[in-house]
């Protein structure tokens, strides 16, 4: 149903406002408490929006509406959405419906434990008062941090790892540019990546290592997959595949090349058949394997 689709794209845009508005109360600095407040907040107006949005696209709008609307028909849910008037269910609700169900998302009792204080965050704030601990504020930075990275990094990045639109590439270019200085940040996305895709290697243009096995870097979003620009061989050192090089100036340079391993950091001499077209790590001295005056494929 097209009226679907564009519900969920707008809460997806909703939380997306929020998620930038409470970055840009993370650049301001924590150490404030209006600023470390406006972060919690917006941040957990971010995650209600989110999970809604996620779950209509897994599970359909009925799931997350409440039950007299459900079970009306695809024509009157569409009407009551066109005139602002579709009933929600409680954040409490959609939340649990999500537990347990791995098929959705792989989130544990940790990243639920996080929804829940931040959802007893906002509600003490709007609606009452809460006074943060001393601990709660010396660990203010570090929980927004995996909120940020663990639960909406998942409820809005895309749903297979191989060639994922992360969620950090719908947000503001400036606040997040400012956001990659903040240590507590880069350490918080290395742990999260380490956990979702285990290998990592680093990324040619921003020298983290954040670059996933799909050649796509979860930091600066380059990809590093196109055979056209670049040439991958094997490793001497460490045996993977991960050697990268110039694809386009190796044929102005004699068809050799300097390449640098993107797994263990060593570098070699890169060589590209003439004949063939094929990348050779040169440094292996296979004679098997295309080389100076011999092609493998057409010799």
């Amino acid at each position: 149903m097209k009226f679907e689709k564009e519900f969920a794209q707008l809460l997806f845009r909703n939380a997306v406002i929020f998620i930038d508005s409470a970055i840009g109360y993370i650049n301001k600095g924590l150490d404030s408490y209006v600023n470390m407040l406006q972060a919690i907040v917006n941040l957990q107006f971010a995650m209600e929006l989110a999970i809604k949005s996620s779950v209509v696209s897994y599970c359909g709008i009925r799931t997350v509406l409440v039950s007299k609307q459900s079970n009306l028909s695809d024509s009157e849910i569409e009407d009551l959405y066109s005139a602002n008037k579709l009933k929600v269910r409680e954040f409490d609700d959609i939340k649990n419906f999500t537990k347990g169900k791995k098929h959705l998302y792989n989130f544990e009792r940790k990243e639920y434990q996080y929804m829940e204080l931040f959802q007893k965050y906002r509600n003490c704030v709007l609606h009452s008062a809460y006074v943060f601990s001393e601990q709660e504020r010396r660990d203010a930075e570090k929980d927004i941090m995996y909120a940020l990275i663990h639960i909406l990094g998942i409820l809005m990045s895309g749903e297979n790892t191989a060639d994922r639109q992360f969620m950090q590439e719908y947000l503001n270019d400036s606040q997040y540019a400012l956001l990659l200085k903040n240590p507590i940040y880069n350490q918080e996305l290395y742990n999260f990546l380490k956990k979702e895709y285990e290998d990592l290697y680093t990324c040619p243009y921003c020298s983290t290592r954040t670059m996933t096995i799909d050649y796509k870097c979860a930091r600066c979003f380059n990809v590093f997959s196109d055979r056209h620009f670049f040439g991958y061989v094997n490793c001497g050192y460490c045996g993977e595949e991960m050697v990268i090089c110039d694809a386009v100036n190796i044929e102005y340079n004699n068809n050799y090349i300097r390449g640098y391993c993107l797994n263990c950091d060593n570098d070699t001499t890169v060589y590209k058949c003439p004949k063939c077209g094929q990348f050779i790590n040169a440094e292996l001295f296979d004679k098997t394997k295309c080389h100076e005056g011999f092609c493998s494929v057409f010799e």
